[in-house]
């Protein structure tokens, strides 16, 4: 009995303190693998070395075919040059007024610079001052300036040229309204018979009329529809 008395207070003492820590060790060791072995079992994927995060990427780079698609937007159309912006302006008959319409050339101008002074009077007589009667004034009169210049108010053909005793020089002109008779022009005209005219187009100079010579110098303007004299002033309308 003193003999194992002995032996616990001397290296027996040691020894088993040793082989208890040592049998702690082991305990400690199987408690951590059994740890380990539950984590495993809840993560599998964990050994793959973060392949579950490689997948999440790809993914998220797959084209989704249910995802919805906008169509593109239209490109925006090109500015008009220069040269288009000129030409739709100038396009049809005239310049472009300010509200984007052409402004159309008028079908009639007055063939002189000048005040209309006297109108066709119809049925009704008007008194002559140079031949001192009455009668019907058949035309238009445009007072103007002796040598001011006679312009086609239409567009036409001249069918004659002619000495006229009591209206002077008379230029005819065939155009679609009919016939237009201007009077009273210098006697060198510009045109001749057959002459194809543009609205605009010089006639002559303005001259004398033998049977108006008491008014001041004028044009004397008349318009025949099958050959009956007409109110020219229904080309202005």
């Amino acid at each position: 009995m003193k003999n194992k008395k002995n032996f616990f207070k001397g290296k027996g003492f040691y020894m088993s303190l040793g082989l208890l820590v040592l049998a702690a060790v082991v305990a400690s060791g199987v408690a951590i693998n059994g740890m380990v072995g539950k984590l495993e079992t809840q993560n599998p994927s964990a050994e793959s070395g973060g392949t579950t995060w490689q997948q999440g990427t790809q993914e998220a780079n797959k084209p989704q075919s249910k995802v919805p698609v906008l169509p593109a937007s239209p490109s925006p159309s090109p500015k008009a040059s220069s040269s288009s912006s000129s030409s739709t302006k100038q396009s049809g008959t005239g310049a472009a007024t300010g509200n984007g319409a052409a402004a159309q050339t008028s079908t009639f101008v007055l063939p002189v610079a000048g005040q209309v002074t006297a109108v066709y009077s119809g049925d009704e007589l008007v008194y002559n001052e140079t031949l001192g009667d009455w009668r019907t004034h058949n035309g238009m009169d445009i007072t103007a300036n002796t040598g001011a210049e006679v312009k086609a108010a239409m567009a036409g053909t001249v069918s004659a040229v002619k000495e006229d005793p009591m209206w002077g020089t008379v230029v005819e002109v065939q155009c679609d309204a009919g016939t237009l008779r201007y009077c009273g022009l210098a006697a060198d005209v510009k045109v001749k018979e057959g002459t194809l005219l543009k609205q605009g187009d010089l006639l002559g100079t303005l001259g004398e009329i033998p049977a108006e010579t008491a008014l001041e110098p004028h044009l004397h303007f008349e318009l025949l529809k099958d050959g009956a004299l007409v109110d020219p002033e229904t080309l202005m309308k």
